[in-house]
């Protein structure tokens, strides 16, 4: 099974992929995720690709 997840290359790169949904193992739990939301933080990530000294 796959999901699409958004990933940041450079700034103002970003593209949407299919990811392998990942198995639990043990003591771990998969979660349905039915929404997200987009922090500051992440729009800084986009649009510089980094945020202090922390390159992506």
């Amino acid at each position: 099974m796959n999901n699409q997840a958004a990933v940041l290359y450079a700034p103002h790169d970003i593209r949407i992929e299919e990811r392998p949904v990942p198995k639990p193992g043990p003591r771990e739990v998969l979660i349905e995720i039915k929404a997200v939301g987009v922090c500051g933080s992440d729009v800084h990530y986009y649009e510089h690709g980094r945020i202090g000294s922390y390159i992506v």
